[in-house]
């Protein structure tokens, strides 16, 4: 099993290394990976949680299938019509055309990749998220990589901002940090992932040298050993150095939502700590005064665009109108995966600019209905929130290592909430990361099943029906307090 978390956590760290791996290269390279590292972890046992997980996980990918099958096959299982522009082309063309769901032949099963490489990673986090340790090394490993990737980014940004690591040549944002990806928006919102986890951990780090009784900021320096203190810099560099190539990037949306997540993650991590009467809310008001000011002090060029701007790009509501006529018309099982580029000019306005090239709706959620339909869009979205439902669970009975399910659900919900503005989760090298995020946060949600082993390393924290805490206070024998990542 060693092995299999070695080269599942090389696939998280380096999938968003090569342009954010949109080609079909790079996934069929990390899909092969991925499963031979799924065949390693396969005679594991697992928990009734993650037989649950996984059986649910299964429903969708057969409705997946199903509607892979019926958007390309001649001959459709549901006896669903073919789209009539099939018909319309066949008496415009002299070859023989075979009818099909889809406008474009084929294009449904091509685009399936993003969505493999997802299921794979999603699966595996889920086998691998029981064991504590490596749940936590998986926080690790993405903190580390967005780390590097950040310093890398900033760096070579600054030596020639029209290049992505020196290596590739952009064709446009050249004022802006998109490395490693292709999109700034989506770099924004990964680096804001990456900060929102390197945040958790000093925000553990506190906790667990939080005083017993009067708290106070020189109690807590006081408990604060020098070794403590090291691993709270190094926390607070690493959140800061993402947290400056987020703001380089100069997006809206991926700054804006990733501040608000960093919030929310902090203000709930330390909700034991606050009075009961308004103490959330004025954690998320404090937090929030702080995100401003921080978007003042390192994020003039995203204040700026805000500015001059505003909240929504020109034509962006006009694609969401269209997408929705795209939905009308087709609400079963849309227009065929990946076919969004090919439909939507036909249901392009006049009031959207000529300028740049639409060929994605900007809106994930939208996107999906467009291309697979209500039925598969709605039965994505039902798991999805009932996901954040069982990690909402998680954040409120865990005793410790309560930062897997929190970084788990403030990073998913992150991502979900950013595709609606934009389309980061279509992006194989992010949509991996939070993937690999949520199974490991899905599978540290539940109780471990018994007592039997309890202690180790690899079985999974105890849980309490009582009011919770975030760490173990008490440590692990002959271990010090705050002894951690």
């Amino acid at each position: 099993m060693r092995w299999s978390s070695w080269l599942f956590c090389a696939v998280v760290a380096l999938a968003p290394l090569p342009l954010g791996s949109v080609g079909g290269v790079a996934s069929a390279i990390w899909s092969v990976l991925l499963g031979i590292a799924l065949l390693g972890v396969l005679p594991m046992r697992l928990r009734g949680s993650q037989l649950a997980i996984l059986a649910v996980t299964a429903l969708l990918t057969a409705l997946a299938m199903l509607v892979l099958h019926e958007q390309s096959a001649q001959r459709s299982w549901l006896g669903v019509a073919p789209n009539a522009l099939w018909a319309e082309a066949g008496k415009l063309l002299p070859a023989d055309l075979p009818p099909a769901v889809s406008i474009a032949t084929n294009l449904p099963f091509y685009s399936a990749r993003v969505g493999i490489v997802c299921l794979l990673s999603f699966a595996i986090g889920v086998m691998l998220g029981a064991n504590r340790a490596l749940a936590r090394g998986l926080l690790r490993v993405v903190a580390v990589s967005g780390l590097a990737y950040a310093i890398l980014g900033i760096v070579t940004f600054a030596i020639d901002p029209a290049r992505i690591y020196l290596l590739h040549e952009k064709q446009a944002q050249l004022e802006w940090l998109t490395s490693p990806f292709v999109n700034r928006n989506t770099a924004a919102i990964y680096y804001g992932c990456c900060a929102l986890i390197w945040l958790l951990f000093g925000c553990e780090l506190i906790e667990r040298h939080w005083p017993s009784r009067r708290a106070s900021l020189p109690r807590l320096l006081a408990r604060l050993d020098r070794p403590a203190r090291r691993r709270l810099a190094s926390h607070a560099l690493g959140w800061l150095a993402c947290l400056v190539a987020m703001f380089l990037t100069g997006s809206r949306g991926g700054v804006g939502i990733s501040l608000l997540a960093a919030v929310a993650a902090a203000a709930i991590f330390f909700r034991n700590r606050l009075p009961r009467r308004y103490g959330l809310i004025m954690a998320l008001g404090i937090g929030s005064l702080i995100a401003l000011a921080l978007l003042q002090l390192l994020g003039g060029s995203v204040g700026a665009r805000f500015s001059m701007i505003g909240l929504s790009d020109e034509g962006r509501f006009s694609t969401y109108r269209a997408t929705l006529r795209m939905i009308w018309d087709h609400p079963w099982l849309g227009d065929g995966f990946g076919s969004f580029e090919w439909v939507y000019p036909a249901y392009r306005t006049d009031d959207i600019s000529l300028r740049g090239t639409w060929n994605r709706a900007h809106n994930s959620w939208l996107e999906l209905a467009s291309d697979g339909g209500m039925l598969m869009a709605g039965a994505v979205m039902i798991a999805l929130l009932a996901a954040f439902g069982v990690l909402a669970h998680g954040v409120r009975t865990r005793r410790r290592d309560v930062i897997v399910p929190l970084a788990a659900l403030c990073t998913s919900a992150a991502g979900a909430l950013h595709s609606m503005i934009d389309f980061s989760l279509q992006i194989t090298g992010y949509a991996v990361v939070i993937a690999a995020l949520l199974g490991a946060g899905l599978s540290q949600s539940f109780r471990s099943g018994g007592a039997a082993g309890r202690g180790r390393g690899d079985d999974d924290a105890d849980v309490a029906s009582g009011p919770s805490v975030n760490v173990d206070f008490a440590g692990e024998p002959g271990r010090a307090a705050g002894q951690g990542f």
